[in-house]
């Protein structure tokens, strides 16, 4: 039996800024109109947050849906057209559609979509002060930097160009969360509960910007018939993200598509980020239902960081693989306290709006780390391997449920758990219950087993599992 941490990057990460014709479509309809003979068209917008929840997840968490959401629209020359920010109040949404906005025809636009700006400082106000016809959005934005807190609505954004025609459009654009997740789920086969102290990750930087600062705005990407093409920023993003939602266990697919690597963050400081537990927050122990065993199951409160830039090496250049690492933090039912330190190595890059989703699967005596879908690292932890009770097997009752002592492998010796949870040492029950076949054993005063008797069939087996003639007592 193994301890199994799985680690599964859900591809949804984030733009910056994308040329995207394809994203729009004319759009003439009665309700608005095509050119109005002032030499404006109306511009009919839907906006969406990328990638959908991940499995275990009943809906979109509250923290990452839109509260508000500012819609802004620029002239080329970098003057605002249009500015406006709607605010969904209590009714949190995770789209947004057929907003109608009339603009200019025949320019090349920008558009800025930033949700719940609330979440930063003073945000609001700064953006309100753009009126029709202010310069310096652009850099007002790029400089925007913060640390999100996962206590309000997550920040997100987005940026697109959009060449606007004679005729109006209707446009599909995604909103990208600024923040990485990480969710820890777990699972305990140990036999008492084990409490979860923290869980740290490593070099995190301190801040990030509002706005991505990704540097190309095209991607590679293999068709399924070998070919090879360059997409658009958001077109492959979109389409990385839907294939990893529809194929979470290919362990190819994070290195065949890439990772993305090319961006900056702000001159911070990074170090290890640790959050700690809720008071008393257990893995329960885990139970057995007609002899299976059944783990306990709890899920950490999902926590969110900064997108961070650990390069693995930084004398490279700007952009390369990163790397990360995390720590678990455990007390045992025995009150014994460790920490589990280990490299995730297939994890190349911490981009914004990444879900890193980690599986725990607690065993008795070791800890496997699996990567999902990535590669498997095992561990040597001391985790209940120092002690004795880590050398105890249980002895079950004829349910095969009740555990009625403990029989330590490494000494012969019987013990029983007292009320404190304390292993008191109690004499040869002389038989036990082997879990599974339910086989009587009966044993030496040393523990070895002597012989074997199925109470179903009367048989007897010796030793080695070979049937013999009933053994005199």
């Amino acid at each position: 039996m193994r301890e199994l941490l799985r680690h599964t990057v859900r591809w949804v990460s984030a733009f910056l800024l994308v040329w995207l014709p394809t994203a729009c479509g004319t759009e003439a309809g009665p309700e608005e109109g095509s050119a109005a003979g002032d030499g404006t068209v109306m511009l009919v917008l839907n906006t969406a947050l990328i990638g959908s929840p991940h499995a275990g997840e009943a809906g979109w968490p509250e923290h990452e849906k839109m509260k508000t959401l500012r819609i802004v629209v620029l002239h080329p020359q970098g003057t605002v057209e249009y500015n406006q920010c709607v605010d969904f109040g209590q009714n949190l949404q995770t789209e947004y559609r057929r907003q109608l906005i009339r603009v200019k025809q025949n320019e090349k636009k920008t558009i800025y979509l930033i949700a719940n700006e609330t979440s930063i400082t003073d945000l609001k106000e700064e953006l309100d002060a753009f009126h029709e016809g202010s310069g310096g959005f652009k850099e007002k934005l790029d400089e925007i930097i913060f640390a999100p807190d996962g206590d309000s609505p997550l920040p997100m954004s987005a940026a697109y160009e959009l060449e606007v025609k004679e005729e109006s459009q209707e446009c599909q654009f995604y909103l990208v969360r600024a923040a990485t997740k990480f969710t820890f789920r777990f699972r305990n086969f140990r036999d008492g509960a084990v409490r979860v102290n923290s869980i740290s990750v490593s070099d995190i930087a301190g801040t990030m910007y509002l706005m991505a600062h990704k540097q190309n705005r095209t991607m590679s990407f293999w068709e399924a018939d070998g070919s090879e093409g360059e997409l658009f920023w958001i077109d492959w993003l979109k389409r990385v993200s839907d294939e990893s939602q529809a194929n979470p266990d290919d362990k190819d697919l994070a290195d065949r598509r890439g990772w993305i690597t090319d961006y900056d963050i702000p001159p911070t400081t990074s170090g290890d980020v640790t959050q700690h537990a809720p008071q008393n927050f257990r893995v329960p122990a885990s139970t057995t239902d007609q002899g299976v065993p059944e783990p306990g199951t709890a899920v950490f409160p999902v926590f969110y960081l900064p997108e961070s830039k650990h390069l693995r090496q930084p004398d490279g250049g700007a952009y390369g693989e990163q790397a990360y690492a995390m720590t678990l933090d455990l007390t045992d039912d025995r009150n014994e306290h460790k920490t589990f330190s280990f490299p995730f190595d297939n994890l190349k890059a911490l981009f914004r709006n990444t879900n890193v989703v980690v599986d725990v699967t607690i065993y008795q005596k070791k800890i496997v780390v699996q990567l999902v879908p990535y590669a498997e690292v095992e561990l040597e932890p001391d985790f209940g391997l120092d002690s004795p009770e880590s050398h105890y097997i249980p002895i079950y009752g004829d349910d095969y449920i009740t555990v009625i002592c403990y029989y330590d492998e490494k000494t012969g010796r019987y013990y029983i758990k007292n009320e404190n949870g304390d292993y008191v040492e109690t004499v040869n029950p002389f038989y036990d219950t082997e879990a599974g076949t339910g086989w009587r054993i009966i044993r030496d005063d040393a523990g070895n087993p002597l012989y074997y008797w199925d109470p179903k069939t009367g048989q007897y087996y010796d030793a080695g599992r070979n049937p013999i003639d009933p053994p005199s007592l």
